[in-house]
């Protein structure tokens, strides 16, 4: 992609940043990095990974500024699904960028 995660304007907590997020997918704009997740983690669905970002729990990356984590158990079977993703911005628009998402031990 080429594009760093940049500040999001007018986010000051984490709940306002799950409504933006909400606010992308809805639109659709996500991109979903599948190349790395189904070599690591074959079982997680398109739509595991939705319901993380739209329903999920947040919490900022303790260790990469711009990155954020999501966990849901909106999955079938039930189990928790941890979303690692950043809001990238190109060409005045913004996404959701999914690293990687997988189920925890």
């Amino acid at each position: 992609m080429g594009n760093n995660p940049g500040t999001l304007k007018n986010i000051e907590s984490l709940t306002d940043l799950k409504i933006h997020v909400q606010e992308l997918v809805y639109k659709e704009k996500y991109v979903i990095s599948w190349n790395h997740i189904k070599q690591q983690h074959p079982n997680i669905t398109k739509q595991e990974i939705l319901n993380g970002l739209i329903y999920g729990s947040y919490k900022a990356d303790k260790n990469i500024e711009g990155r954020y984590i999501s966990w849901s158990k909106f999955t079938s079977p039930v189990r928790l699904i941890r979303i690692v993703f950043e809001i990238h911005e190109t060409n005045n628009d913004e996404f959701v960028l999914v690293i990687t998402a997988f189920e925890e031990e």
